[in-house]
Parts: C-alpha cells; sequence; structure tokens
C-alpha cells in the first residue's frame, strides 16, 4: 500500500538486509516488470534476467508520461508475497508469486479485469481492488486465492462521464487511485475530471456497494492519496500544486476537510506516498523535485520542504523500502530511479542511488518495493 512500515528504535536499521524495487515498463508491445535489487545503503542493481511479463499489454501509447493517470499501477503485497500489476492494453490483471527473496517472479494468473482500461490497484487482506478508468470507470473486487488465482466477486460502476474503452484515452481527468482507509470500511477512488474524492462503503466481505458519496477537494486536479496511521486522507492535487487532508470516512457522509490545497511550491503535484513516522512526501512531475510535508494525528498538514530532492526528469511514481528508512522515485522522462535515504527525524531526503538505463519517455508506470 501507500503507507509504510513503523520506524521502531533503530533496529529496523540494524536488521535490514535489502530488498527488491519492481518498475512496470507499461509497453503496449507487452507488459513487463523490471527487477531491481537493493542493498542496505539504498543501492540499486538491474537484474536483467529477472526481468517477467506480466502476460498482457501495457497502455503506453496514451503518452510518453504518466500514460495511466494514476497510482498504484503496480502493487506488492507483504501479506501474501504477491505482485500485482495492470496491464491497460488489454484489460487484465496480473499475478505473481514474488517467492523467497522476490527476485525470481512467477506469474500466477492474467485475468480479466471487469471493466475497460484497469489503471490502479489496492489489496486489503485476501481482496485486490482493480480501479478500471475507461468507459464510465468502475471498481472491481477479486478474492486471491491461495495460489495467485484471481476470482472476481464484485464491481461497483462509478458512472463518470463515458470516456474512451481502449488507449489512448485522455487520462488527465478519468479516476487516478483507487484505496481502502484505515479501518477497512470504505473504498476510495480519486477523480480528477470531477475534483472529487469518491467513496463507498464495504459490505461484510468486503466489496463496495453504493451509493457512492462525492467529496469535492478543495484544490484542482484530484490525483492520488495516502492514508495516514491516524486514518486521515490526504490528497495530492496535480492542478493546483498542492495537498489537501481530509478526516477518515464515516457511513455515508462526505469527508470532512482539515487542512485545505496547502501549496507544494511545485507544479503538477501527482504522486504521494505516506511515511509512518509523521512525514509524506509528493512528486512535482513538471518541476523534477519532491515536496516534504508533516501530518499530525488531528489532520494538519505543514509544508516542511517545497524541494526535499531533485530527481531525474519527470518523477512519477513513489515508493518506499526498508521499512520506510529509503525512497524511491521513478523519473519517466529520463528513464531513471533516484533514491533518497529518509532521515528519521526530520523526514529530509539524502541521495543514495541514481539508476539509469531505463526506457526513457516511453510509457513507464509504476513503481513497488519488497524487504528481504
Amino acid at each position: 500500500g501507500a503507507t509504510g512500515a513503523p520506524w521502531s528504535d533503530g533496529s529496523s536499521a540494524r536488521n535490514d538486509r535489502g530488498g527488491v524495487v519492481y518498475v512496470m515498463t507499461n509497453a503496449t508491445s507487452g507488459n513487463a516488470v523490471l527487477v531491481f535489487v537493493r542493498d542496505r545503503r539504498g543501492r540499486l542493481q538491474a537484474l536483467p534476467w529477472a526481468t517477467a511479463s506480466t502476460g498482457g499489454l501495457g497502455g503506453s501509447v496514451t503518452a510518453a508520461v504518466d500514460p495511466l493517470g494514476s497510482q498504484g499501477a503496480l502493487v506488492y503485497d507483504e501479506g501474501s508475497n504477491m505482485l500485482f500489476a495492470v496491464n491497460a492494453g488489454d484489460d487484465t490483471v496480473a499475478a505473481f508469486d514474488t517467492g523467497a527473496f522476490g527476485l525470481s517472479l512467477r506469474l500466477k494468473s492474467v485475468v480479466p479485469s471487469g471493466g475497460f482500461i484497469p489503471v490502479s490497484l489496492a489489496v486489503r487482506d485476501d481482496l485486490l481492488y482493480v480501479l478500471n478508468a475507461g468507459g464510465s470507470a468502475s471498481v472491481t473486487t477479486f478474492r486471491i486465492g491461495l495460489h495467485g488465482g484471481l476470482s472476481q466477486i464484485g464491481a461497483l460502476d462509478l458512472g463518470v462521464s463515458p470516456t474512451a474503452t481502449t488507449p489512448p484515452f485522455d487520462q488527465v481527468p478519468a479516476p487516478g487511485q483507487v484505496g481502502i482507509d484505515a479501518l477497512a470500511r470504505h473504498v476510495i477512488v480519486t477523480h480528477a475530471g470531477g475534483q472529487e474524492l469518491l467513496t463507498a462503503t464495504l459490505d461484510d466481505s468486503g466489496i463496495p456497494t453504493a451509493p457512492l458519496v462525492s467529496t469535492p477537494t478543495p484544490g484542482a486536479g484530484t490525483f492520488a492519496f495516502g492514508v495516514t496511521r491516524f486514518g486521515s486522507t490526504l490528497v495530492a492535487e496535480a492542478a493546483s500544486g498542492s495537498v489537501s487532508a481530509f478526516d477518515p470516512p464515516v457511513d455515508n457522509q462526505p469527508l470532512a476537510v482539515t487542512a485545505s490545497a496547502v501549496p507544494t511550491g511545485g507544479a503538477a503535484t501527482c504522486w504521494i506516498v505516506v511515511h509512518d513516522l509523521g512525514f509524506t512526501y509528493v512528486s512535482n512531475t513538471a518541476s523534477n523535485t519532491l515536496s516534504l510535508y508533516t501530518y499530525t494525528r488531528t489532520g494538519d498538514l505543514q509544508l516542511q520542504a517545497p524541494i526535499a530532492a531533485t530527481t531525474g526528469g519527470a518523477p512519477i511514481d513513489l515508493t518506499l523500502a526498508g521499512s520506510g528508512k529509503f525512497l524511491y522515485s521513478l523519473d519517466a522522462a529520463t528513464g531513471e530511479i533516484s533514491g533518497f535515504a529518509v532521515d528519521p527525524h526530520s523526514g529530509a531526503l539524502t541521495p543514495v542511488e541514481t539508476e539509469t538505463g531505463l526506457p526513457a519517455a516511453a510509457g513507464l508506470q509504476g513503481i513497488a518495493a519488497r524487504d528481504f
């Protein structure tokens, strides 16, 4: 998910044995996952032999950078050691078993997404939620089997203004992310075209059910979100270059704003990752920078560093690794991964890695990490 594991008293730093970072090519000729091994200092090494086909087609014909307009196109689930990927080009979802160390991906299933142009995924317990951005948009729910099989058990139509059902599509106003609230009682979807968050309650089986509730966001371009350990929802607003905070969802009520469109000072504030130590980071995709905020238990949000780090061209997806010790940015325009060490006291970022040689301006989308 978007929230990193808690930082302990320092034992996590001693016990970190490294890990793996995954990136999705999203290539229309055949989608694949690239594999990078991470050492304890945060440095990465590409493993070309470990590249794994998703068994489907990407959606990179839409745009060179951010063709899916989404966060969560590639998601690792620690509970099951599974990695999930969207195949936006052929309306399927792929599930991988990552094995004992995460270096050898085994494709376990490829299933129809239940809609058009799947762009975002979320996992909670044994359920996988898929956001389909095409058509009138939908959230489909799948049960994850013991051996990585996926079986659809629910679907909720979002009823947004219909868009294309195959790439290329206008990804900017389309729904961009699906996720689950801290108590696993609601599904949350960002919808930039409506400048809104859409929420729906989950039934006892974990399936989203009508009615859909719309919450307008203070900033424009409602793109992505993260949930804090206190249950607040922090939302990146791309068009206004800002972040807003909301109280946890309650029943079928709109969300209550606790911090309104706090500006980053950057342009195209799109992706967001929430650290359990009270930090949140956002990528300013048009500025090639990352910004740092702090959040509180009551949903207050303060900008600490408009430019916490400088990245390669067009930082899009972000992921935490090493129990929150490291932050990685996927820089789609230049085909790079920028890696940073996270200061546990201030949240400050120190560069530790620049991995080059990924496909540049070719539709890369999705980054995820697992630890050894």
